[in-house]
């Protein structure tokens, strides 16, 4: 075949790819939504998280809990989380280090520590810890910890070695990009990256790689730019009639919106782009809009949260009993 009938070839065939896509509309974000259940919420945040009042509120105390003779490992815990989240993350590896000299070899404490390291910027000490974590019990959190490893490796080997821009072979189009790629090397045994291999990810493994990342997201930061791209990935990874394409826009797009600087927005917005392209109808400003109503929605329902934490505080209420009573399922409005 001539190179110009093997183009009209490849171009026919990715038009009969297209018949089976799927389309920009509130009916197809439901049927997506009805394949990836909570995915909506954690794209546009629009579930309880606690407010920096509460985090204060807290360190104060289980710093008197910490001091009485009722102590327990967990007020540590909580303690170093609460500091972590208003951003001391120094103060939340030290009190961890402190607590791992009371009780040495705990697993919530690595795996604590793994992460505050990751928010310094001390990835592979933050590697270390995840592997004590991950040795003692590899299956908490229902085995999130071992694609944290795994993210942490990949944004690792991405700053080490660039990778080659993305194109539609593997952005909606059946291919797996990104960190999906990378989680599927990693269960083909730690493969070494090449864009010729033939790379596959199981439907159960895709699932559990996207319950690894919505944990992180909904524990640590929904508004995470490396966190949305990473489950961007995962949720346009295979076959165009079983992936979510319009989701996986409102992750890239969430993360550009996040993004730290020009280069890495630009970036991301040419994958939400790509991802769109199965999508009859497909528009980036109708993305935006979409994706800035339910984020908005997501900060109203975020402020009401705080509203009560605040309510409780004041009136002398164990905030943290309040919240679990309140929020524990919580219920709250989708990306629309």
């Amino acid at each position: 075949m001539s190179l110009p009938m093997l183009k009209w070839a490849v171009m026919g065939l990715l038009l009969i790819q297209n018949a089976f896509g799927c389309l920009w509309d509130k009916d197809t974000l439901d049927a997506e939504r009805a394949r990836f259940p909570g995915i909506g919420v954690l794209i546009s945040g629009s579930f309880a998280r606690h407010s920096k009042e509460f985090h204060q509120w807290r360190i104060q105390q289980r710093e008197k809990d910490i001091a009485s003779d009722q102590s327990l490992p967990i007020h540590l815990d909580d303690l170093a989380v609460s500091q972590h989240k208003l951003g001391d993350h120094q103060a939340a590896i030290q009190t961890m280090l402190r607590k791992d000299k009371l009780i040495p070899g705990l697993y919530e404490t690595y795996s604590n520590l793994g992460t505050f390291y990751i928010y310094t910027g001390d990835l592979k000490e933050a590697l270390r810890y995840i592997d004590k974590a991950l040795a003692i019990n590899a299956n908490a959190h229902f085995g999130r910890e071992k694609y944290q490893k795994w993210l942490v490796e990949w944004i690792l080997e991405t700053r080490a070695t660039p990778p080659e821009p993305e194109g539609p072979s593997e952005i909606g189009y059946g291919g797996i990009p990104g960190f999906a790629s990378f989680v599927a090397r990693m269960e083909a045994g730690g493969m070494p990256a090449s864009r010729t291999q033939s790379l596959t990810l199981s439907t159960k493994q895709r699932a559990d790689a996207i319950r690894g990342v919505t944990g992180m997201i909904f524990f640590a930061d929904y508004d995470n730019p490396l966190l949305q791209e990473a489950l961007g990935d995962l949720l346009i990874a295979g076959d165009i009639r079983d992936n979510a394409a319009n989701l996986a826009s409102l992750c890239y797009m969430h993360a550009a919106l996040k993004a730290p600087n020009e280069t890495e927005k630009a970036r991301l917005m040419k994958k939400c782009e790509l991802s769109g392209r199965v999508s009859y109808g497909f528009d980036l400003k109708k993305v935006e809009t979409s994706l800035k109503t339910a984020l908005k929605k997501g900060a109203e329902y975020q402020e009401s949260v705080r509203q009560d934490e605040v309510k409780w505080i004041a009136e002398g209420h164990d905030a943290s009993a309040e919240f679990q009573k309140k929020y524990l399922v919580p219920s709250s409005p989708e990306v629309k």
